[in-house]
């Protein structure tokens, strides 16, 4: 039990056999542990730096504390120390901020008016990625093409969602369609979207794009790893107009609905047929977007309807724009 604050097992040996024999002398004690008379002392002087037992007199030197209150003790002692290692964590994280921003700006060409950052190495990249989401305040939206992130990228991805997450702040991801069939990332966007996270899928997004706030986009460079980095609403306005056209374009990401009882199809699933039904997509498209029959997609349809108490397609996109279910 004790072991939790760090105390040896035969230190609570025997403390437990003092609470258990209250008359017990050393010698008692070391028969009961199984260990010398001279390592009961040494045990006994270690519980009495540790406020377990406390000094007497006579042919016991030592009582132990009732375990309430040295519990208590060591709790109160625990705590302090989780403070203190709180704080020195907080020293660390603003040294680090001052560090990423000395490793940034010595490694980073910006245009005389500030507004256009050149980075040449991919490192400099993530770690201005880092400044820029750290000093979020709406929202971040990325737009990732091509393939899935490899298995080492996952556990950092996930930290920075869920750092931003943590902050309130929303966050939008589109990826492609095709990367979804990679295992460990599409269980990595379902973990996510069960978090908060607004992810969707799209055939072919253009460009890879990080937009904090609407006033900074992160963007890459024609053949290179590295990136620019455009401050501004005037200069990052038509990145963030493609990146609105591409999501609206996209369709929700949805958990696998594999297992669900016949006929019955989760919300999500039905959410993510009326977008694409806003999107004036026919059940032919629809059934190749999601990987499904025709007849699959008309049942949906039909459940769509029917969850939207809507006469027409129609009426039930008009009806899902009105609950937000298309946004």
């Amino acid at each position: 039990m004790l072991e939790v604050f760090g105390i040896q097992s035969v230190t609570e040996s025997v403390y437990r056999s003092m609470l258990e024999r209250p008359s017990a002398d050393t010698t008692e004690i070391a028969r009961i542990v199984g260990i010398s008379v001279p390592q009961v002392k040494a045990e006994l002087d270690l519980l009495a730096d540790l406020m377990l037992v406390e000094v007497g007199a006579g042919t016991r030197p030592f009582q132990a504390i009732p375990p309430e209150q040295a519990i208590a003790v060591l709790i109160g002692r625990e705590e302090a120390r989780l403070a203190e290692r709180q704080r020195q964590v907080s020293e660390a994280r603003e040294d680090l901020t001052a560090l990423v921003e000395s490793f940034v700006t010595s490694r980073t060409q910006t245009d005389t008016q500030g507004r256009v950052e050149v980075i040449d190495d991919p490192r400099v990249v993530t770690s201005r990625l880092f400044q820029l989401t750290q000093g979020a305040h709406e929202r971040v939206s990325f737009m990732l093409p091509g393939h899935a992130l490899p298995p080492a990228a996952i556990a950092p991805s996930a930290r920075l969602d869920d750092e931003l997450l943590a902050r309130g702040i929303p966050l939008r991801v589109v990826v492609t369609d095709a990367s979804l069939d990679t295992p460990h990332w599409r269980d990595h966007l379902a973990r996510q979207v069960v978090l908060g996270v607004q992810a969707r899928s799209h055939p072919a997004p253009p460009h890879r794009m990080v937009i904090v706030d609407g006033d900074v986009a992160i963007l890459p460079r024609d053949e290179s790893s590295g990136a620019l980095v455009v401050h501004g609403c005037d200069l990052v306005a038509p990145t963030a107009a493609l990146f609105d056209e591409i999501w609206q374009a996209a369709i929700p990401l949805v958990p696998d609905t594999a297992g669900a009882p016949e006929g019955e199809f989760s919300d999500a699933r039905v959410r993510q047929v009326v977008a694409l039904l806003a999107q004036g997509q026919k059940d032919e498209a629809i059934a190749r977007r999601l990987n499904v029959s025709v007849r699959t997609v008309r049942r949906l349809v039909s459940a769509a309807l029917s969850a939207l108490h809507a006469e027409s397609r129609f009426e039930a996109g008009v009806l899902a724009v009105k609950r937000g279910w298309v946004v």
